[in-house]
């Protein structure tokens, strides 16, 4: 009686151990979905990112959120955010905003209406230069897919 005992005890501490590790994998979806069509070429942390049409999937939303980037059916890449600012989400729209220096494009914040913004890391001789001189920001808009 006392070995089926813990035996069922090691059962039942291993579901709760298994449920544990992968309960967070179960959700139900992302916590957004948005498309976007790309009119220029741009980069992405160290992606670039020829212009055309893009999925964006966030997990959710927390500075440890997970952005995933898709083209048609191929998976683009995961970006994290460096930043998450809940208190910045007056967009009426999504939109991602671009620094543009010297001719490039490079993603520096993802704004989500009634949610916040992800803020990105600029490569280090884009954080020089913009504190030397003014940026140029550009807009695109994004657009809920519902999903």
């Amino acid at each position: 009686m006392r070995g089926s005992l813990r035996s069922f005890s090691g059962i039942v501490l291993g579901a709760m151990l298994a449920f544990i590790v992968f309960a967070p994998g179960l959700q139900a979806g992302p916590a957004a979905q948005e498309k976007f069509t790309l009119p220029f070429d741009a980069q992405w942390g160290k992606t670039a990112l020829p212009a055309g049409d893009y999925t964006l999937s966030i997990d959710h939303f927390t500075s440890n959120g997970a952005i995933r980037l898709s083209r048609g059916t191929q998976a683009v890449a995961i970006f994290l955010p460096e930043i998450f600012d809940y208190t910045q989400n007056q967009s009426k729209n999504g939109e991602l905003v671009f620094v543009r220096h010297n001719g490039v494009a490079t993603v520096r914040a993802l704004r989500l209406p009634n949610a916040g913004t992800f803020y990105f890391p600029l490569p280090k001789e884009l954080k020089t230069l913009t504190a030397e001189q003014p940026q140029m920001l550009e807009v695109v808009s994004l657009e809920a897919t519902g999903e």
